[in-house]
């Protein structure tokens, strides 16, 4: 899960501090927290362009073997799908499930230069 959050450091040390969880990375760009069950919590500033997604922070982010394939498959079946765009780490696109919630996909160990 991708919170976008106005302030990375404040949201960082609130799920550190108050919920008592352990950080894994944290900077002012980025900050990550491991669950049990091995779920990831990322916490990202607001996205460029906009309001935050769906009236809040919170997106769905899936990790997936083949980024180009998945865009393929959602554009064949009707779905806008966003560019891909490098973040640490490898390449994400955007999109949206059929009620209109935000999600994105990384595959990761790549850069948008890599892609066929």
């Amino acid at each position: 899960m991708l919170c976008q959050v106005a302030d990375v450091m404040r949201a960082a040390a609130f799920y550190r501090d108050v919920l008592g969880l352990s950080p894994g990375y944290v900077s002012p760009g980025w900050a990550d927290f491991k669950l049990p069950g091995g779920t990831q919590i990322g916490l990202h500033p607001p996205f460029t362009g906009g309001s935050m997604a769906n009236g809040s922070g919170w997106i769905l982010g899936i990790e997936v073997d083949d980024v180009v394939s998945l865009r393929s498959t959602l554009e064949a079946s009707g779905h806008k799908v966003g560019g891909y765009h490098d973040v640490p780490g490898g390449v994400v696109i955007d999109f949206s499930d059929l009620d209109g919630n935000p999600i994105q996909a990384i595959q990761m160990g790549i850069m948008t230069k890599d892609l066929s």
